[in-house]
C-alpha cells in the first residue's frame, strides 16, 4: 500500500508506550510526529504549531479526548484539523459520541499499523485536497475580483473621450436614456445644451493642431466647472460638446447656458507663449416627454445652427412647434 508522507501529526495519549509506538510507525512514513501526554499539553501544542492531522486517545486524566475535541472544534483556527479518535473503549456508543463531538474517524485498540496508516493516510489526503481547493477557490476569487476591477476599468476607459476626459458620445446617450426613463417616473424636464467652438478651424489654421487640443481641453474644464455633479457633460465630436442638466426647466438652461457662454470668452488658453481666446454658440432645448430623447438633441442641433446664423457667440433656443415647422 502507497502510504501519503509529509503529514504534521500530533498524537496525544497519556500511555508513553502507545506514543513510542505510533510515533515510530509514522515517522518511518515520512510525516513529522509529536507527541502529547495530556490533553492539556495537546491545547498548547495546537497553538503553537497546528498540526494537519490529531490522534487522539479517549481515557485520559483530567481533560479526557472528548473534551479535548469540544474545546479545538470551538475555535475557529483548530477546528477544521480532522480528529481521529484512538481508544480501547469499543461501545457503540462511544464511537456514537466519538462522531459527534466531531471527530473524523475512530481506531480501536489494540490497533494494527496497517489500519492506522491507512486511516491516516486517507484523512490527509483528504485534508491536503480541501485546503488545495480552498486556495484554488481563493486564488480564483482574488482572479475574478481582479478581472472584475480590471472590466471596470475598461468600461470608464470606453465611456471617456481620449482628449478630454468627458464623457464621449455614446457614454452621454446611455445616461441621457437614463435621464428619459426617470422622466417617465418623475414628469421633471431636463435640459439639453449643444454647444461648438466659434471659427474653431481656424485655430488649427493658425496655431496648430497641439494649440487646437489644448483649447479644446480647456473648454471641457470649463464646461464641468460650471456645471453641477449630477449634470453630464460629453464630448459631441470635433469642437462640440453636449451638456444634460438634470431637472432643469428652460429658465435654468438658459441661465446656465449664457454663464457657460461668458465664462469660455473670458477664458485664455496658453499654448507656449500664445494666448488664445474663443467664443461659443449653444442650442438650448427642454424635454417635456412630448417627444423622443434624439429629436430634443435635434432640436438642440437646430438652435446651435440658428444661433451660428444669427452672428455666433450667443445663445439660442427653438421652441418644439417652431422646431417642427422648420423640419
Amino acid at each position: 500500500m502507497t502510504q501519503l508522507s509529509g503529514g504534521n501529526i500530533l498524537i496525544v495519549d497519556d500511555t508513553p508506550n502507545n506514543l513510542s509506538v505510533l510515533r515510530q510507525m509514522l515517522t518511518e512514513q515520512g510525516h513529522r510526529v509529536r507527541p502529547a501526554i495530556s490533553g492539556e499539553i495537546a491545547l498548547k501544542t495546537v497553538r503553537a504549531d497546528l498540526p494537519d492531522l490529531i490522534l487522539l486517545d479517549i481515557v485520559m486524566p483530567e481533560m479526557n479526548g472528548y473534551e479535548v475535541c469540544r474545546h479545538l472544534k470551538a475555535q475557529d483556527e483548530t477546528k477544521e484539523i480532522p480528529i481521529i479518535f484512538i481508544s480501547a473503549l469499543n461501545e457503540m456508543e462511544d464511537k456514537i459520541r466519538a462522531f459527534s463531538e466531531g471527530g473524523v474517524d475512530y481506531i480501536s485498540k489494540p490497533f494494527h499499523s496497517e489500519e492506522v496508516l491507512a486511516r491516516v493516510s486517507t484523512h490527509l489526503t483528504l485534508s491536503f485536497q480541501k485546503k488545495a481547493l480552498e486556495r484554488q477557490n481563493q486564488e480564483l476569487k482574488e482572479k475574478n475580483a481582479l478581472i472584475l476591477e480590471q472590466t471596470e476599468a475598461l468600461k470608464k476607459m470606453a465611456a471617456k473621450d481620449f482628449l478630454t476626459g468627458l464623457s464621449n458620445r455614446r457614454d452621454f446617450i446611455e445616461k441621457a436614456k437614463h435621464e428619459e426613463t426617470r422622466f417617465s417616473r418623475t414628469r421633471r424636464p431636463f435640459a439639453v445644451i449643444l454647444l461648438d467652438i466659434d471659427h474653431f478651424k481656424r485655430v488649427n489654421d493658425t496655431y496648430g493642431h497641439e494649440c487646437g487640443d489644448i483649447v479644446l481641453k480647456g473648454v471641457a474644464e470649463r464646461l464641468e466647472n460650471e456645471l453641477r455633479q449630477q449634470d453630464v457633460v460629453a464630448r459631441w465630436g470635433g469642437e462640440e460638446f453636449i451638456c444634460l442638466l438634470s431637472e432643469t426647466d428652460l429658465t435654468g438652461a438658459m441661465h446656465v447656458a449664457d454663464k457657460i457662454r461668458v465664462s469660455i470668452s473670458r477664458e485664455s488658453h496658453r499654448c507656449g507663449t500664445k494666448k488664445i481666446n474663443v467664443t461659443v454658440t449653444l442650442g438650448v432645448t427642454v424635454y417635456n416627454g412630448d417627444v423622443l430623447l434624439e429629436e430634443c438633441i435635434a432640436w438642440a442641433d437646430k438652435a446651435l445652427y440658428q444661433g451660428k446664423t444669427d452672428g455666433r457667440d450667443r445663445v439660442c433656443f427653438l421652441e418644439t412647434l417652431q422646431m417642427r415647422g422648420n423640419q
